[in-house]
């Protein structure tokens, strides 16, 4: 209990510092990431819809709860033009940031944006001094697991029936980060 305390009061001390938007190149294509906010839900509604066969796994009142919660997050989106292709949210709680989503549309998977957005979400975390990156992933994904364990991540457990809607397990990771 006391940890959770420590964890929460150390949240409240975190001073928000605006992402800089950037214009990255990855495999000849120029692309911006960007930071989200609320005004843009609609668009990361509509990559969850292409990521998920129509599903919506997460719903505009919860992409907004998140948003808007008290403690340090960041959502980012990679665009190519006025296109969102791909998203990813975190949030610090205590000394661990986690990943609470990552989308990108099919047609731009495996060009390595899945990857920047992750490399932007670890700068992040080391910035804030945070010791873990930590998220959790449907136990039937074994890409996305390639990729985690390729950039650095470790099982941690497995969460019985974590996907409330499919009654899926979900595998919980973690990376150590190492703060200067």
């Amino acid at each position: 209990m006391l940890k959770k305390f420590k964890a929460y009061a150390r949240s409240l001390f975190y001073e928000k510092k605006n992402f800089s938007t950037k214009t990255v190149e990855i495999k000849g294509q120029a692309y911006q990431f960007k930071e989200l906010n609320p005004n843009d839900v609609k668009d990361l509604l509509t990559v969850e819809r292409a990521v998920y066969d129509g599903e919506l796994p997460w719903t505009k009142s919860a992409f907004l709860s998140e948003m808007k919660s008290p403690f340090l997050n960041l959502y980012l989106g990679v665009f190519q033009g006025n296109k969102l292709l791909g998203f990813i949210g975190a949030r610090i709680f205590g000394f661990d940031c986690h990943i609470t989503n990552i989308a990108v549309i099919p047609t731009y998977q495996r060009k390595n944006l899945g990857t920047k957005l992750i490399d932007e979400i670890e700068d992040f975390a080391i910035m804030n001094r945070c010791e873990t990156l930590s998220l959790e992933v449907r136990i039937s994904n074994q890409d996305a697991q390639r990729l985690y364990r390729k950039l650095g991540f470790q099982s941690r457990k497995v969460r019985k029936g974590y996907y409330t809607q499919t009654n899926e397990d979900a595998l919980d990771m973690v990376k150590f980060l190492e703060n200067e």
